[in-house]
């Protein structure tokens, strides 16, 4: 979203206050709290044996403009949140295996 350029979160937890569509790259933590308004936690986030998060919340123009997205005001109670290898790929060779997953635990 802003125009595939590298940033550095600074926050502790994600505050959802406007339009995300971000790729956490190698969190150190394998937990990350996403916060609602107010600050307060709304989701946790554990990712196992995967190193990057996605984040993705249209907010109100895009969501005004997305025909299946209902209510239009759902923005203010949505995210959609993905674990992957998303900055690079995992290599298996023939005959590895690899297990990995998310839980995501809502404070709601």
């Amino acid at each position: 979203m802003l125009d595939a350029t590298t940033h550095t979160e600074s926050h502790n937890a994600l505050p959802i206050t406007g339009e995300v569509d971000r790729v956490y790259s190698a969190i150190p933590q394998s937990t990350t709290s996403i916060l609602a308004a107010g600050d307060q936690p709304a989701l946790d986030v554990e990712r196992d044996n995967l190193s990057d998060t996605v984040v993705w919340n249209p907010w109100i123009e895009k969501s005004k403009g997305m025909s299946d997205f209902e209510p239009k005001d759902a923005y203010k109670r949505m995210v959609c949140v993905e674990v992957g290898a998303v900055d690079g790929w995992q290599r298996l060779e023939p005959g590895e295996s690899s297990e990995a997953g998310q839980m995501l635990k809502s404070h709601l």
